[in-house]
């Protein structure tokens, strides 16, 4: 659970930090199915209004990933990807490897977003109020962020860019994601759900860039018509955004990871990026070994029994209310 750019900011400093390996020449070759693997599971909850045939919604799809145990997702992930053509074998290992970084960072982040909206907010307060002020804590990171690692703001990013994706690289990716959902989680989607939520992702994205007559149009006379929902509208990006209100906790005061948890943390936001760095890098290293060494997968789903206290965690702090807005 973070913003757009902060999913961004973090796989591309992971993918920096790696050694000249075979996952980072598969990278920088593929380099646009590693940027929309960054955004992971949004590309099944950015059509929120929209049912498949079957009944499952895109934010159904998109919570039971966040619920269900990642090491089985990314081994089916791997089985998948053992029987694929060489070409669109390596666009989806850089699709993999773009997951791998959201994983690790949307699992570090999120405890420290989830404390931060709650503390902000009183206790008995609408679902809607509730998101638009998570929407608003994200947003706010990713523009600190990107200035302070990129010396960037908002208006100097190609939004477009950044969710391209060809559609042949496309094909090859909703195969993946189809086979390895319905191998773990015993769901149909079918490749067409998932190319929609693809292009409703690059669509609504596009909307949110800090262009001030774009922004009074989309506001004053069409925002009724787009399919965004009252929590996206928090999600405007603006050029010079302060931290007012310290979401980057720089004066590291405390924070808690689930209610009632006995130990206090006092990272700021910065030290927790840094931190999920060094465990993406592990990840993607082992990813490596497994892929061109031959390393038994175990080493690489070891990883994810670091992050399980955390993830478990999440739902102390998730309101049912709030769930259909994720």
């Amino acid at each position: 659970m973070a913003g757009f750019l902060t999913y961004y900011l973090f796989g591309m400093e992971s993918c920096d930090m790696l050694s000249d390996n075979y996952i980072h020449e598969v990278i920088k070759k593929n380099n646009h199915a590693f940027l929309l693997g960054l955004q992971g599971n949004n590309l099944l909850s950015f059509n929120p209004h929209t049912l498949s045939k079957r009944g499952l919604s895109y934010r159904t799809a998109s919570l039971t990933l966040r619920n269900q145990e990642y090491a089985a997702f990314f081994n089916n992930m791997l089985d998948t990807l053992s029987g694929m053509a060489d070409q669109e074998r390596d666009v989806c290992i850089a699709y993999m490897a773009g997951y791998l970084c959201f994983f690790t960072i949307d699992q570090s982040a999120s405890p420290y977003i989830l404390f931060r909206v709650w503390q902000d907010l009183p206790a008995k307060c609408s679902s809607s109020r509730m998101t638009c002020h998570r929407r608003k804590v994200e947003t706010t990171i990713d523009t600190v962020l990107l200035r302070s690692r990129c010396h960037m703001e908002p208006s100097q990013l190609n939004f477009e860019a950044l969710t391209f994706v060809s559609r042949k690289d496309l094909s090859a990716i909703a195969y993946l994601m189809r086979q390895t959902i319905q191998t773990t989680y015993k769901y149909r989607i079918s490749a067409n759900e998932i190319s929609t939520g693809v292009r409703n992702m690059q669509r609504q994205n596009i909307h949110l860039r800090p262009n001030n007559r774009f922004y009074h149009l989309l506001r004053y006379r069409i925002e009724g018509t787009l399919p965004i929902l009252p929590a996206q509208k928090k999600k405007f990006y603006q050029d010079y955004l302060s931290d007012e209100h310290d979401y980057m906790n720089t004066d590291q005061k405390p924070w808690y990871t689930y209610p009632g948890c006995p130990e206090a943390s006092y990272l700021s936001f910065e030290e927790i990026f840094e931190q999920a760095l060094q465990n993406s890098h592990q990840l993607l290293e082992n990813l490596d070994s497994c892929l061109a060494w031959g390393m038994d997968r175990e080493a690489l789903f070891i990883s994810f029994l670091i992050h399980r206290y955390k993830k478990s965690s999440l739902r102390f702090y998730l309101n049912p209310k709030e769930l259909k807005y994720i």
